[in-house]
């Protein structure tokens, strides 16, 4: 059987590996598909690509847009896109700009509480978007926590230092340029959108109305429930169906490329039937 992982980030975001070196490890662990899922920015994509050409691995151009619905967070992952499309960079131009005044306030808000954190720590940054996982690696070496969990919730969440509400494009704006860019939309991680459950399903529901095209039935949190709730809602809708580990490297210790936390499997058929949708 083959195995595909349609969500896996870069350090074009908050993943620790280049776009080389992702592609190489999919290699290595046998997948025929890898899409590279870069919150809100397609700037490591083509390198993902020309080194999939190089060794063999079809690469597939995606990013995971932030937005929200309700006030609940809800993430958007795009597959196959086009990373020219103008109405693509645009919408990613504008998230980033938003991305950028929120972390220059968390650090402003941090650095004024004591901690070692700073626009000049950030200087050298390697990467397309700065995240909060850059800055709660800073805040781990400085044995502020050891884990990014654990500084999330001390220092990052609502009510704490670092915490800065975010501003997001509406769900519509993100799937509508997903598919100018020719690419197809999944809701992503529904059991993430909210802590009430039956919030999670209505959601998701109403991001399909929409107008996305599908959801993550195979994820690497998922429990038999939240797998099966997925599978339902995908069968009910007779809508696409997507995948993968969410893998951002070092940045989440024990969850790996292709198989999540151990037991994770996203059939290529997935894509076989994503590609079927495109062609009609």
């Amino acid at each position: 059987m083959k195995f595909a992982d349609l969500h896996a980030h870069t350090c074009f975001s908050d993943g620790s590996l280049t776009p080389e070196q992702l592609v190489e490890l999919g290699a290595q662990k046998g997948l025929s598909a890898l899409a590279v899922t870069d919150h809100d920015t397609v700037d490591g994509v083509e390198r993902a690509l020309a080194h999939g050409r190089k060794i063999g691995l079809e690469v597939i151009p995606g990013l995971e847009f932030s937005s929200q619905l309700e006030g609940r967070n809800l993430h958007i992952v795009g597959l196959f896109v086009d990373p020219h499309s103008q109405a693509l960079q645009r919408v990613c131009q504008k998230m980033q700009q938003m991305r950028d005044r929120r972390n220059r306030q968390m650090l402003r808000q941090l650095e004024e509480a004591g901690f070692p954190v700073s626009e000049e720590t950030f200087r050298d940054f390697q990467g397309t978007s700065l995240t909060r996982a850059h800055v709660a690696d800073v805040l781990i070496r400085a044995g502020y926590g050891s884990n990014m969990k654990e500084v999330f919730q001390n220092y990052m969440s609502k009510g704490k230092p670092g915490y800065v509400a975010r501003q997001v494009v509406p769900p519509e704006e993100c799937i509508d340029a997903i598919h100018q860019a020719g690419g197809l939309a999944f809701v992503a991680h529904l059991h993430q959108i909210s802590k009430d459950p039956d919030a999670c399903v209505r959601l998701c529901l109403d991001t399909l109305d929409l107008g996305a095209d599908g959801l993550e039935t195979r994820y690497s949190e998922f429990d038999d429930h939240w797998r099966n709730t997925a599978e339902e809602i995908a069968r009910q809708r007779g809508c696409l169906s997507s995948g993968g580990s969410d893998f951002h490297g070092a940045f989440k210790p024990g969850l790996e490329l292709m198989t999540g936390y151990g037991n994770l499997e996203v059939p290529y058929d997935f894509v076989v039937e994503m590609k079927k949708a495109l062609r009609h």
